[in-house]
């Protein structure tokens, strides 16, 4: 734990360091990047320690807060989450002293550089803490940075719109819970989590608890329809800070839901069942509605949603396993949830620093407005592409594997307990299906074809600060889909500590499917391995030769226009289609007039169906109904007495 302490001061310092006076602009920034880079690294020791089976000694202080003390841990499921957050937090901290660099013009970042320090203190507290008080705290310290981030640019509207929608709903799930760890506290006759942990009288209100931690801990993963803050606050915060946002933040929604659930000796099947519906509605709804959108970021964002499902259908999986007394099931279902989590931190994260170097070169987040910046962007394009296959579930990369072990679970479940069509291994198809469309989309409309626009056409590769991030998340992912199996028994572990399984039960499971890995990572290098070949093979036929390039043929027009080419909204017309009751899909047009028209536009938008169909109606009328309370506010000090006086007699005779 000394490690811990030494990687949160090192951070904490970066966050701090840069307020000193006379310190300059380009300074402050290189003091908080190298700070923060060094307490990241030194923060993976005792993460990787953990994931490899070492017992660390916990850290315990007292603290005058009622009920609460200082008390830091890491087990093998803190580990795994810390390692995911250091390597983004490392990432996402790298690119941002490129990408902030045009703001420093124009503003002090100083402040930002403290609340990002902030919040990746809060994150890994979030991770490591032993005590429900302490978790508390420090969930909303990470709420309070987060918020500041995403309003960063809180001089346009949206933007404010986003970072209060974040805010309100952030707390709404917070006050969930107070209400869950206050029960688990009265109950088990203490705030620590080693004293909760199978305690007898926690099954007496097993079912509230569950139904609050889904609330409280699902509004901040992105559970539908819990998710409205996500997509309005990913397009409005920077770009490291969306990659930290979905690659960490909502994963410590998931480490609380498992922890609380892990508490519980033997969780009952429905559980389970609830779990893998709201991961199945969660990833099918969340991908249709990513792919309705224009706004890379945006975009993105739902495809956070639509992962969120993937793992929650992993968790549902596991827990049945638990509940059925299959350790095969339940470690199938719960080291692919955890892989798949560590997996999507990776490939989301490359993705959104991916779309913060395309915003940095074209000035516009519309997949609509760029086109052809392969040409110009090849590094950052090769990194993209590397990241939506990996995020699609193809081999060789990461995304398959922890996918193919939720599969397993599912066709194992269905085997053995005949809820196979429930559990949804066909709707993890579906979803499947359809992530390949949508990022098939993306790719294409943002780095294929022709610039759509001046500013596409003239864009820059970034410089080595942004591209070293993005290649190194991308080369992770190649690299755990090559050698899956070496990661395996960490993931046993750390699904050990998040679930009621033995150790042996675990160790004979790791034995049936571990294998297997090693020879799909051996399929998958056979694999990477013949296409360099054919593409060597290809570059040596056609060395020495006269190549010739031509653009594509135009269908008999002379003139080849970029708009001739699809957009992202025409490629998606069709998949939304099939799915337009799900999509609240407007369109804005001004449609060609008289024989020789002049102009026409068309302009297609997908805003969110739960906040614009649900919640926005649902607070304009309980505003409109609070208004008329307002009549009761005079303004005047004998109506304010009155009132309690009122109050106070209406009491007393209650009480008699």
């Amino acid at each position: 734990m000394t490690f811990l302490g030494l990687s949160l001061l090192m951070v904490f310092l970066g966050g701090v360091l840069v307020f000193l006076p006379g310190l300059s602009r380009r300074a402050a920034s290189l003091t908080h990047t190298v700070l923060v880079l060094a307490g990241c690294g030194v923060g993976l020791v005792p993460a990787w320690q953990a994931l490899a089976g070492q017992t660390l000694s916990s850290v315990l202080v007292s603290w005058s807060v009622p009920g609460g003390q200082i008390e830091l841990g890491i087990d093998a499921l803190s580990g795994l989450f810390l390692l995911l957050h250091f390597v983004v937090s490392a990432a996402a901290v790298l690119f941002g002293s490129s990408y902030f660099e045009p703001y420093e013009e124009e503003r002090s970042l100083k402040s930002v550089r403290f609340f990002l320090s902030g919040f990746i203190i809060a994150i890994a507290l979030v991770f490591t803490a032993q005590n429900a008080v302490l978790f508390l705290v420090a969930w909303e310290m990470m709420a309070l940075a987060g918020f500041f981030l995403v309003a960063f640019e809180g001089h346009e509207r949206q933007v404010r719109r986003a970072a209060l929608l974040y805010f309100v709903a952030t707390h709404l799930g917070t006050l969930c819970l107070f209400v869950v760890f206050g029960v688990l506290g009265m109950r088990a006759g203490s705030f620590a989590f080693a004293q909760m942990a199978g305690h007898p009288a926690l099954l007496a209100a097993s079912t509230p608890i569950f139904v609050l931690a889904l609330l409280g801990f699902g509004s901040k993963a992105g559970f539908v329809p819990l998710h409205i803050w996500l997509p309005e606050a990913h397009p409005a915060a920077p770009s490291p800070v969306s990659a930290l946002m979905s690659g960490v933040m909502i994963k410590t929604g998931i480490y609380g839901l498992l922890r609380v659930l892990g508490l519980f000796a033997q969780p009952p099947a429905w559980w389970g069942l609830t779990l893998g519906a709201i991961g199945m509605c969660s990833g099918i709804l969340g991908i249709v509605w990513a792919l309705a959108q224009s706004d890379v970021k945006r975009f993105l964002a739902y495809s956070s949603i639509e992962n969120v499902g993937i793992i929650t259908l992993g968790i549902g999986i596991g827990y049945l396993g638990v509940s059925f007394h299959n350790p095969l099931i339940a470690l199938f279902g719960l080291a692919g949830t955890l892989w798949h989590v560590v997996n999507h931190g990776l490939f989301k994260s490359a993705l959104f620093l991916g779309a913060g170097s395309v915003l940095h070169a074209t000035g516009s987040r519309d997949m609509n407005q760029q086109g052809g910046l392969f040409t110009r962007m090849p590094l950052t394009g090769c990194c993209v592409l590397m990241a939506s296959m990996a995020i699609c579930g193809l081999p060789p990369f990461n995304g398959f594997i922890s996918e193919w072990l939720i599969y397993s679970g599912a066709f194992h479940l269905g085997q053995r307990q005949e809820l196979y069509l429930f559990v949804g291994a066909p709707v993890l198809a579906l979803i499947g299906a359809l992530a390949v469309a949508c990022f098939s989309n993306a790719f294409g409309a943002q780095f294929l074809g022709v610039a759509r626009t001046e500013r596409a056409s003239a864009a820059k590769e970034s410089d080595w600060r942004m591209l070293l991030p993005m290649g190194a998340l991308t080369g992770a992912c190649l690299m755990i889909g090559l050698v899956p199996g070496r990661c395996f028994p960490a993931l046993g572990r750390a699904a050990a500590a998040a679930a009621p399984l033995s150790q042996m039960d675990v160790l004979g499971a790791i034995g049936d499917g571990g294998p297997l890995l090693s020879n799909i990572g051996l399929l998958s290098g056979a694999f990477l391995f013949l296409a360099t070949f054919l593409f060597l093979m290809r570059q040596g036929i056609l060395a020495g030769k006269d190549v010739a390039q031509s653009s594509t043929w135009g269908c008999g027009y002379s003139l080849v226009s970029a708009r001739a080419q699809y957009t992202a909204s025409s490629f998606a017309q069709f998949p939304v289609s099939l799915f337009r009751s799900l999509v609240d899909r407007r369109v804005e047009s001004d449609r060609p007039k008289g024989y020789f028209p002049t102009g026409a536009r068309f302009r297609s938008s997908a805003p969110d169906l739960i906040l614009n169909r649900v919640v926005s109606p649902l607070v304009e009328r309980s505003l409109a109904w609070m208004s008329t309370f307002r009549r009761l506010q005079h303004g005047k000090v004998q109506l304010y007495l009155l009132y309690m006086f009122v109050f106070m007699v209406a009491l007393l005779f209650w009480k008699l």
